[in-house]
């Protein structure tokens, strides 16, 4: 059984690399289709050809699944219909001992998948975006025309909270993590008055110190008042200043908005969603994106217990590929149902980790109503 076991393992990687070269392949070619208007007024062919290879990792990432279900489909579908399964079975092989055997591949592709997801993708990605706006030196928040806008909490050396900002960065430079264009930061204190705006040209991070903003504007605010007794004094402004902001924000916390959360790793997402967590700000969409960087890559199990069930169809019951056809419907019907799912969780708040494993858990209902079905026989 050892050797059949080896024998299965070998033949559903190779199979699964088959396809993942296939589908890549095939998503490289419609996304360099979908840049020719770019050469020549904005990049070079060979610009947008690396543009390509870089948008690639995302894609394997998201089509590892299929390529595992369909390319276990083609493995099981051609040992039956070489009665290969069917010796197999003769001899003792159950359903369990089959889904043991098929473990080793799935541990294999889903290590695979969680090293493209939390290592390979987001680093491409990143360069990507860099690349792509090298021509203007910056990066702009997604969606946002004014750029970057966050929030940030001051505290004294206690964790006490002593006051509140609202921060619009501009853009940030391509290539430089740690610089900045233009800043605008309203300061709030406790009691939600606005204390102090700034405004500066640029700025630089200094690590475990702070934003140094340049050239600043400062507009020092006086307090409100309703006793008609008190003296309200005049607001000051200041102007060619350098200002050393203490601020819990870092450039990666920036470098976020300018990524969809779900080309982002898994470490990135837990560290914004503590942010946004400290300063009280919604966090649906990241944690459904979480979540689904959690439990996406365990799907390669669900879509191999899916693929179980071709073993048990005779040659009769269909060829191979009539067997890959139905596969790749399966496998858009999940991918479908994944993005549908995170679409609906964000519009709805939905729980995000009932979100991120409906549609396995749907795939393997399906998977042993199938199985249930060929066993009957």
């Amino acid at each position: 059984m050892k050797v059949v076991t080896r024998h299965l393992n070998k033949e559903t990687l190779i199979a699964t690399g088959f396809v993942l070269f296939a589908l890549s392949a095939l998503f490289a070619f419609f996304d360099f289709v979908g840049r020719l208007d770019e050469i020549g007024t904005r990049f070079s062919a060979i610009e947008v050809i690396v543009l390509v290879l870089l948008e690639l990792p995302s894609r394997v990432y998201e089509v590892m699944p299929i390529a595992a279900l369909l390319g276990a489909v083609y493995t099981m579908s051609r040992w039956a219909a070489n009665s290969e399964f069917t010796i197999l079975r003769v001899s003792g092989l159950s359903p369990v001992k089959l889904a043991m055997m098929l473990a080793v591949p799935g541990m294999i592709l889903v290590s695979t998948t969680y090293l493209l997801g939390e290592f390979v993708a987001p680093a491409a990605d990143k360069l990507r975006l860099e690349l792509r706006n090298a021509d203007h030196g910056i990066l702009k928040a997604r969606g946002y025309s004014s750029g970057v806008w966050i929030k940030d909490i001051a505290r004294d050396k206690d964790g006490n909270v002593t006051h509140s900002r609202y921060v619009n960065v501009s853009n940030l430079v391509a290539g430089q993590n740690s610089k900045t264009g233009a800043w605008r930061v309203f300061e709030f204190d406790t009691k939600r008055n606005l204390t102090r705006v700034l405004h500066a040209g640029s700025a630089n991070f200094i690590p475990h110190e702070g934003w140094h903003l340049f050239d600043s504007k400062i507009e020092s605010l006086p307090k409100m008042t309703t006793d008609e007794q008190t003296v309200v004094s005049k607001a000051v402004t200041r102007h060619n200043a350098d200002v050393l902001l203490s601020s819990e924000l870092t450039p990666a916390i920036l470098g976020v908005m300018t990524v969809k959360p779900e080309n982002m790793g898994i470490q990135d997402l837990w560290q914004y969603l503590k942010h946004l967590k400290d300063n009280r700000q919604t966090t649906d969409r990241y944690e459904i994106a979480l979540w689904s960087k959690v439990f996406y890559p365990m799907a390669i199990f669900v879509m191999l217990a899916v693929a179980m069930p071709f073993a048990y169809l005779n040659a009769r019951s269909g060829g191979v590929s009539i067997k890959i056809f139905a596969g790749l419907m399966i496998g858009i019907t999940f991918y479908t149902l994944n993005n549908l799912f995170s679409f609906l969780g964000v519009l709805n708040t939905w729980p995000p980790i009932l979100v991120a494993v409906i549609p396995s858990i749907l795939m393997l209902i399906i998977a042993s109503i199938g199985l249930w079905f060929v066993e009957r026989r």
